[in-house]
């Protein structure tokens, strides 16, 4: 079973709040009892879109979105909203989104909205800082502001059933007294959120990139193979993430990263009928330059020593990768492109090798930036037997140690370059379709490493 997206939760609260306001004009409540579950349902209801409205713009944004004196207009409507967004009365027995059995249609709705509200908080903490590095997909203005005006349209739909609701309230028995204290004037609420929808489509932010965000999940559930191949890649990728911020102080656990890419690059070559074996076959095939690039980045992270021992978890997820694409893939029987094929798990599993491709490139780019920090502060050592005469008469500090029987040293800044020229190589043959019919499209959330760009241009690394 795949993982929940965004997207799909909030879809599918979309579709249990239609449900419930179909209901509601085609029949009557059975007693006074499910009308009052129907009440508490709705208030629950606008009460996750309350709380859904601060998981988009996070309670660390939401005091200076109020504070400034030229807010972003799609932000301020959606502030405006949820202080508009009215509050259940005392008397109405609380709404069990959250602990119980949901009793109504729009308890369903509220739960899921609740669940897209706690996907957002796997990426985001409550200061608005990254736990992931798809935070930037979150943090990103007009994927944001289009998700809050959907979240307007929602509502809208949403307060128009109130006074069918309270119609339907009152005719089940419950006083009618009772029914216009629960039931105040809606106008406010419904303004503030046509405003939003209105203020949202002004800004021309009418699509999210949000709806592909799955949960930053740090543990492996799935049964399907290609999904459990696409966890395993997402989870590689995460890591790489963290040890950019937090080196392990080694080599290997870069290594693994590409050795991850490599794998996948090859497999997702042999998935498009590309024999490797035919260099030029393989010459023409862009995902066999890139399986390429990837084989130059392991030979050439082989020659380094480092003092850390490596991430243990990427280490195993690598060989799990490694025994489920020779198990989807195997590399020694080619039946032709099976890009092409129409069945569902064909395409299916297309897609997760060329996501897990695009997230790995990207996981090469934080890798890169780790490398260099690591090189910078000579954390990376190799054999010194292995530099040539040329190497050692250029550096009398590397002769001297030889002398005096050092065994290693910390890599040059020559040898540490030629490293970071592989890296290069893979984040550019990373950028190139996968066949000449087929875009390699990359999964949601994989940007381009912007922030690591100084590491992948020419510029050599500079010793301390």
């Amino acid at each position: 079973m795949s993982p929940a997206t965004y997207g799909s939760l909030f879809e599918e609260a979309t579709v249990h709040m239609e449900h419930g306001r179909r209901e509601l004009h085609i029949d009557h409540f059975a007693d006074k009892q499910r009308a009052e579950d129907a009440v508490s349902a709705y208030y629950g209801l606008m009460d996750a879109a309350r709380r859904h409205i601060w998981a988009l713009i996070t309670p660390a944004r939401m005091a200076g979105v109020l504070a400034t004196e030229h807010p972003d207009p799609v932000e301020a409507a959606a502030v405006a909203l949820a202080e508009a967004l009215q509050v259940g009365p005392d008397d109405l027995p609380p709404h069990p989104q959250a602990v119980a059995a949901p009793r109504h249609d729009w308890d369903r709705a509220g739960r899921c909205l609740r669940g897209a509200s706690d996907l957002l908080a796997t990426h985001v903490n409550l200061t608005g800082g990254a736990r992931t590095p798809d935070a930037e997909v979150v943090w990103d203005s007009v994927s944001r502001n289009a998700a809050l005006g959907r979240l307007g349209g929602f509502v809208v739909q949403l307060t128009t059933t109130q006074e069918a609701l309270a119609l339907r309230a009152g005719q089940a028995g419950v006083r009618w007294q009772r029914v216009g204290r629960w039931f105040p004037p809606g106008e406010r609420t419904r303004s503030a959120a046509l405003e939003l929808v209105r203020v949202a489509e002004l800004t021309g932010a009418t699509l999210t990139d949000l709806d592909g965000l799955t949960p930053a999940s740090t543990r492996v559930l799935t049964t399907r193979p290609a999904d459990r191949l696409g966890e395993l890649v997402a989870r590689i990728r995460r890591t790489a993430w963290n040890v950019r911020e937090q080196p392990d102080y080694s080599v290997r656990t870069l290594a693994d990263v590409a050795r991850a890419g490599f794998e996948v690059a090859v497999h997702t070559a042999t998935f498009h009928g590309v024999d490797l074996r035919d260099r030029d076959a393989a010459a023409r095939a862009p995902s066999a330059r890139r399986a390429g690039a990837w084989l130059a980045l392991m030979g050439d992270l082989k020659g380094y020593l480092s003092s850390g021992r490596g991430n243990g978890q990427i280490h195993a997820d690598v060989n799990a990768v490694h025994q489920l694409l020779g198990a989807l893939v195997p590399r020694d029987r080619l039946t032709g492109d099976r890009g092409r094929s129409a069945k569902t798990d064909e395409r299916r599993l297309g897609a997760t090798l060329h996501g897990a491709c695009a997230a790995l490139v990207q996981a090469g780019g934080w890798n890169a930036a780790t490398f260099a920090r690591l090189a910078r502060s000579e954390q990376i050592y190799v054999a010194i037997d292995a530099l040539s005469r040329n190497q050692l008469s250029t550096r009398p500090d590397l002769a001297a140690a030889k002398l005096a029987g050092a065994r290693v040293v910390p890599a040059p800044t020559e040898r540490t370059e030629s490293t970071l020229d592989r890296y290069r190589d893979v984040a550019r043959t990373g950028t190139a379709p996968s066949t000449a019919n087929e875009d390699a499209r990359p999964a949601v959330g994989v940007r381009p490493p912007d922030g690591d760009t100084h590491v992948l241009s020419r510029e050599p690394v500079m010793r301390r």
